[in-house]
């Protein structure tokens, strides 16, 4: 009989005759139901490949309809005459692609490597997470009403369960153990799996499953290690798992990779989804780190990819989803890859154009009374304001010199898809923060709801000025990075000028913002400044707040260098501000960053100069106080765990550093890792005289093993120098004052000073 759902779509997966789609109604209850589509690519051919297209279609392994039809090229505007290849069982369309690839070139090629389910949300113009009601008939979807908006800033979602599957022993990775403790967590109450055998292991995780009938699952290492480790025995013990909700279809699983990106190899996990449910592995997800599950919310509904895929995915890969499903709408055809190669430039704009954005380094040291102030989304502003796009930039229709410096010319005749598809990110972000501060300190939910929001659209600003020039982005070209590099140092100098006139100095500039100094300047006058700037330059740019003090440390490599992206401050309503130091570094030591951390919490105490350099008494006494634990060897070895980033397997390694010797002591215990992966371990030699193995990783650490003195007092004293060394109190005197100039390297061996520590206990 034929029924409607007032709901939300909940998730979309290919099945052989079409999708199958999800659903929540108002009342909490699911339903499942299929709909009849079939996804297509595209395939530019002359008259001769045209016909023999036709012919290789009856010798498809899989059914296909081929149509003539018209597309519209980006770049250029023309109307290609293409052949649109239907594929009718969705989940075999990238065979039928790869079927194709052996006849046809790669440039042959549009709409070929977007998946099937994204496919049919920009088909059907919907999206996961979407309020409306649709319409069944024989369990098939037979049309939809949307009530929702993919602009929307106020939207309701569906009531949704979740449940946590972590290992119980959190201190070490599950990867590195080769038992596994099961703990579940949902209806704020937490389970500990502590049965014997895996049958029973199996057996009460399914109760938990079918108790609580989650509609995500949450896990810790669930793509990695947990749910490959538990449907391997599923099937050893033939105990079927309720994983999926949907019980006839499988898993869907990748392989991990490795890459190098902006300068670092970096690892990542596959993906382990299941059907009918969401999983998100929260460890092998940006979105949930950086803005939770409120974030992964308005990402999935902005992006229209599904919610396992975004949560894995890159923000890159959301931000050219939004860029396919807007070329998809318009009937532009999507290149397989890459088509527009750079410009050939002189060498004289190749100095102009090959150049990031405006830095201005600030002098050594301290500072009082220093205001910053923060261009609003400066680059996603300067693409929409000024319509850069790949195919604006130097289009052929236009000769009128639009961009600073290069001489380069922008469309003035259509609206470029970058700005297309960023105007809304834009508005969507800037009342999201203005929410936010309404909210703050008055209603903590809503508070955290807008703040988890703008964090997710944040850094899709982020990357969209990068994926402009990204060598793979389908719709990249340098031209247009440079144009929007170009544009920002405009802005950055016009600010500089119109500060100046108004009697202010520059102290830094980096990028979008700027940090000010005028001798007795109110805030009223820095709101004042920001209208003018913004009136002259086109782009909002607030005031962050004005520091009581702010110090610019010096470079670790050179101490005659500051560094613009390290500083930390005190804002006149008391915020302590840290960016770049040590306490701020994920490869910093617990041990180090307490320290570091109680020496800012005391300065943060002082509004002057004068004031803090009052305390640098107390704070060499903390320094000390730290030293001293370390060499009397009671500090726990936990807190002096270091976090690292392997560049290679253990066997490429040709070296005997810290990093080779660790993960090849891993690989010989079983684990083995790859090129990006992290690995986290205790120095005990860093010069390997008495110990070679100079480190030994966390799974592998016993208390008896001590850790050095000497290495970990350098890095300690090293942190206290970043604050310290402005009034003279450089790494080397810090040495001379707590007796490490020439200290003896020694390991500690004093386990029953860890009695009253749990952690270490644990691993012994």
């Amino acid at each position: 009989m034929p029924h409607t759902i007032t709901g939300w779509l909940f998730d979309a997966y290919p099945s052989p005759h079409g999708m199958t789609l999800w659903f929540v109604d108002l009342n909490g209850d699911k339903h499942q139901c299929n709909y009849k589509f079939a996804p297509s690519f595209f395939l530019h051919l002359n008259e001769a490949d045209r016909k023999r297209a036709g012919i290789l279609s009856r010798q498809c392994p899989v059914a296909v309809t081929l149509k003539e039809t018209t597309r519209q090229e980006l770049f250029s505007g023309e109307c290609l005459d293409v052949v649109q290849v239907l594929v009718h069982d969705p989940t075999r369309l990238r065979s039928v692609v790869a079927f194709y690839e052996k006849f046809f070139p790669h440039f042959a090629f549009y709409n070929s490597d977007i998946l099937p389910e994204q496919l049919f949300l920009y088909a059907a113009d919907l999206f996961v997470l979407g309020f409306g009601e649709y319409r069944l008939e024989n369990n098939e979807l037979v049309e939809w009403t949307l009530h929702d908006s993919r602009d929307a800033v106020e939207y309701n979602l569906p009531p949704l369960r979740s449940l946590l599957i972590r290992n119980a022993h959190d201190f070490i990775p599950p990867k590195y153990q080769r038992t596994l403790q099961l703990e579940i967590s949902y209806d704020d109450r937490t389970y500990v799996i502590e049965q014997d055998t895996p049958r029973e292991v199996l057996e009460s995780l399914n109760w938990h499953l079918y108790s609580c009938d989650p509609d995500i699952i949450l896990t810790e290492y669930g793509d990695s290690v947990l749910l490959p480790k538990l449907t391997a025995l599923a099937k050893q013990y033939n105990v079927p798992l309720l994983l999926n909700r949907d019980q006839m279809s499988g898993y869907k699983t990748t392989k991990e990779s490795s890459f190098f990106q902006y300068g670092k190899v970096v690892h990542k996990d596959g993906a382990f989804e299941v059907r009918g449910r969401w999983h998100v592995d929260v460890n092998n997800s940006f979105a949930i780190v950086e803005s939770n599950l409120a974030g992964l919310f308005e990402l999935v509904r902005v992006t229209q990819l599904c919610p396992q895929h975004q949560a894995r995915a890159s923000i890159g890969t959301g931000l050219s989803s939004l860029q396919l499903s807007w070329a998809y709408r318009h009937n532009v055809l999507i290149p397989a890859k890459k088509r527009e190669p750079e410009e050939f430039k002189s060498a004289s704009t190749l100095l102009l154009a090959d150049r990031g954005g405006l830095i201005y380094m600030p002098p050594l040291g301290y500072h009082e009374d220093v205001a910053e102030l923060d261009f609003v989304s400066m680059y996603p502003s300067i693409m929409v304001n000024q319509n850069v796009s790949p195919e604006t930039v130097n289009c052929r229709c236009c000769n009128n010199t639009n961009v600073p410096e290069l001489g380069y010319t922008i469309c003035e005749k259509r609206e470029g898809i970058v700005p297309a598809t960023l105007r809304a990110i834009v508005r969507k972000r800037a009342y999201y923060k203005t929410k936010k501060r309404e909210h703050k300190g008055k209603n903590d939910v809503l508070y955290q709801m807008y703040e988890s929001r703008q964090n997710a659209l944040k850094w899709m600003l982020v990357s969209c000025f990068g994926y402009l020039g990204y060598k793979n982005a389908r719709f990249g070209r340098i031209e247009a990075h440079e144009s929007v590099n170009a544009f920002s140092r405009d802005a950055i100098l016009t600010a500089k000028e119109i500060a100046e006139r108004r009697g202010f100095n520059l102290v830094h500039a980096i990028i979008d913002c700027v940090w000010l100094r005028k001798q007795g300047a109110t805030e009223q006058e820095y709101h004042d400044l920001c209208r003018a700037i913004s009136s002259d330059v086109g782009i909002d740019i607030s005031l962050e707040g004005i520091y009581r003090w702010i110090v610019f440390p010096a470079s670790k490599r050179d101490s005659e260098i500051p560094t613009g992206t390290r500083y930390a401050g005190v804002y006149r309503h008391d915020e302590l501000k840290i960016r770049g130091l040590e306490t701020r570094r994920h490869d910093t030591t617990r041990f180090v960053k307490k320290m570091q951390g109680e020496m800012l919490e005391q300065m943060s105490k002082a509004h002057t100069i004068a004031a803090v350099e009052a305390m640098v008494p107390a704070l060499l006494e903390i320094v000390r106080e730290y030293v001293v634990i370390l060499q009397r060897g009671s500090a726990n070895p936990m807190e002096l765990v270091i976090r690292r980033r392997i560049t290679k397997e253990a066997d490429e390694y040709m070296n005997h550093s810290i990093s080779a010797s660790v993960t090849k002591m891993l690989q010989e215990s079983g684990i083995r890792l790859a090129a990006g992966e992290s690995i986290e371990y205790i120095i005990v030699d860093a010069k390997g005289k008495s110990n070679p193995e100079k480190a030994k990783p966390v799974s592998l650490y016993a208390l008896e093993d001590g850790y050095d003195i000497e290495k970990y007092s350098e890095l300690l004293l090293d942190a206290a120098a970043t604050l310290l060394e402005p009034f003279g109190y450089n790494f080397e005197k810090l040495q001379q004052m707590y007796g490490m100039a020439k200290p003896k390297r020694r390991r500690i061996f004093l386990p029953q000073l860890f009695e009253t520590e749990p952690e270490a206990a644990r691993l012994h």
